[in-house]
């Protein structure tokens, strides 16, 4: 009888401690920022490589050409020698014409999903799209691949999401919030439409005012969280350490991945 009671107690506090302890299973996911920009030249083989091999995802910029070939490339108008160059006017070939005061080489989106086919199952892709359209090729692209679920599609036009979400109901979407957003209640009247059209991750800059405050938001309205611009060591520790209502940052961008996923480790481990 003495023996239960004490096995019995024994076991209640293997509980308490067990409730008491920090649930590490959860981790944020790591994205390098236009591969590891704070490396490498930004949207770059070299620069996606980088990333891949310090163990993050690929986020990266993706326009159409004027012949309708996917490339990432971050600005939609670029100038060099004084002339002002627009990448939905050139075709691919004419853009690798141009030489870049960087040397850079303009990857296809195809050639990027050939270059890491092999990879482990945890590479993920997130995609900042011009347009629409883009958005649509993307999709169609990564089915041919079947990668679809590896890939994110993220855009601050809600009318864009929602349209994509039309056109393919797999396809993962996030909702990057405007910079000029500064009072979250103007996004209310938005919620609802994102839920509709299973829009469930809202991405924010780390602002180091706001960003408690910010990432409760979104929680108490249902969402999940990401966040980007995460690039100083401090701000990578306070994003990591995050938690409200058993739920974190899910996922991270950043220019020094290594940096990060280092942090990470330490804080998980």
């Amino acid at each position: 009888m003495f023996k239960n009671y004490y096995i019995n107690v024994f076991e209640q506090k293997i509980v308490k401690i067990s409730d008491q302890m920090e649930d590490t299973s959860q981790k944020p996911y790591i994205f390098g920022h236009r591969g590891a920009m704070g490396y490498e030249i930004e949207n770059t083989i070299p620069s996606f490589s980088k990333a891949v091999k310090m163990g993050a995802g690929i986020e990266t910029d993706i326009q159409l050409t004027k012949d309708k070939i996917l490339i990432c490339f971050h600005d939609p108008v670029f100038l060099i020698d004084k002339h002002h160059y627009k990448v939905k006017k050139l075709t691919f070939n004419e853009l690798k014409q141009i030489k870049f005061k960087d040397m850079r080489r303009i990857p296809m989106l195809e050639e990027v999903f050939k270059n890491f086919q092999n990879e482990n199952n945890n590479l993920r892709y997130s995609m900042d799209i011009f347009d629409e359209e883009t958005g649509i090729e993307i999709i169609e692209l990564a089915k041919n691949y079947k990668i679809l679920e590896k890939v994110e599609i993220t855009d601050m036009r809600l009318k864009v999401l929602s349209n994509l979400r039309n056109h393919n109901k797999n396809v993962n979407l996030v909702h990057t919030l405007p910079l000029n957003i500064l009072d979250f209640n103007v996004c209310e009247s938005q919620f609802e439409e994102m839920k509709c059209n299973e829009i469930n991750i809202i991405n924010i800059k780390a602002d180091k005012n706001r960003l408690k405050y910010n990432l409760q938001y979104i929680i108490d309205n249902g969402f999940k969280c990401y966040c980007w611009g995460v690039n100083y060591k401090s701000q990578m520790k306070k994003v990591l350490k995050w938690k409200y209502k058993n739920e974190i940052v899910e996922a991270i961008y950043t220019n020094y991945p290594d940096v990060l996923i280092s942090l990470k480790e330490n804080y998980f481990s």
